[in-house]
């Protein structure tokens, strides 16, 4: 479910690289359709694959009626990218912790990156300041600054969990990699695998190394996270004691 945005707003005035109004006039063309046929590009073959000609062939349009809409491919993929963080519940729960707050958004963007399959490749190289990422941004800093964080450190630590789960998204839950551990035999052979390493050569392997490789997924997610907020939270601990002081 999408978050709710505030109404009212000039979102033109939330981009720091703001699209156009795609002009006027009767057109069946809408920036909706492009940004939903760019998201189908990408799914199927990647951002590298998204090119303005091709796109306008899609949409059954000429080039110049995609131009009206969008300056060129670079506002595109902001535009994309926009879409998709757009998808991200940012509400949160006044109930939770602020950790417990701070985990359930980078939950939610996971989600919404893997179930769009190649956004997080292409957000990996794009940073866009447009409305929803800085809807999203406002609500990871919200709940670390309530924490009680200095504004810079609050602002490290939101990039700190926000590069985590993008990098994590990125990995890809399709790839050969992950397939293999779903696969009995192929799991049966790992762990033969691990059992046989010559624990004089890998000790450390010997006694943990199948963990590093054989492993539920969102376990693995969830492990880091709270590894994550744990970090944080140790560094809270000695300003709050001075603070009682």
């Amino acid at each position: 479910m999408a978050g709710q945005r505030p109404s009212g707003t000039d979102t033109t005035a939330l981009w720091f690289n703001p699209p156009g109004d795609g002009g006027s006039g009767r057109r069946t063309l809408t920036l909706e359709r492009v940004v939903a046929e760019a998201l189908a590009v990408i799914a199927a073959d990647g951002a590298q694959s998204l090119g303005m000609r091709a796109l306008a062939a899609r949409l059954g349009v000429v080039p110049g009626a995609l131009y009206r809409h969008v300056r060129g491919k670079e506002q595109l993929y902001d535009l994309v990218l926009d879409a998709v963080l757009g998808e991200v519940d940012c509400r949160a729960d006044p109930a939770a912790s602020w950790a417990e707050q701070v985990a359930a958004l980078a939950r939610r963007l996971r989600a919404v990156l893997e179930a769009r399959p190649g956004t997080a490749a292409l957000l990996k190289t794009r940073d866009p300041l447009s409305p929803t990422s800085l809807d999203l941004a406002e609500a990871f800093l919200a709940s670390l600054l309530a924490a009680g964080l200095p504004g810079r450190e609050a602002a490290l630590a939101f990039r700190l969990v926000y590069d985590y789960t993008l990098g994590f998204a990125l990995s890809d839950p399709t790839s050969p990699a992950e397939q293999r551990l779903r696969d009995t035999a192929t799991r049966e052979q790992l762990h033969a695998f691990f059992d046989a390493l010559p624990a004089g050569r890998f000790p450390a392997l010997s006694v943990c190394g199948l963990h590093a490789w054989d492993g539920d997924r969102d376990q693995r997610f969830t492990a880091g996270l709270e590894t994550l907020l744990r970090g944080l939270q140790a560094d809270m601990r000695p300003s709050e004691a001075s603070g009682e002081s």
